[in-house]
């Protein structure tokens, strides 16, 4: 009995310790800061295009604004409830 036990509790903490959990972070703009921001992006990835920066580092740095802005657009949710300061 007391091995079953033992063994209860161990597939318990196995279970316990395989189970992962993705993290949901929140971030709230206005619609002038989202525009901002955005407008900001894409006059560095032209910057950037345009500089004497190694193409491959030129690359890796529009690929990473690229993906950020992508991601961006996938979970852009539109709060109407305005809040007022």
């Amino acid at each position: 009995m007391k091995r079953t036990n033992k063994l209860i509790a161990a597939s318990l903490l196995i279970g316990l310790f395989a189970f992962t959990s993705e993290k949901l972070y929140v971030f709230k703009f206005s619609e002038p800061q989202i525009n901002y921001h955005w407008q900001n992006l894409e006059a560095i990835k032209q910057m950037m295009d345009q500089s004497a920066l190694p193409h491959n580092q030129v690359k890796q740095a529009v690929g990473a604004i690229d993906s950020l802005q992508k991601d961006m657009r996938k979970v852009l949710t539109i709060d109407s409830i305005a809040v007022q300061n």
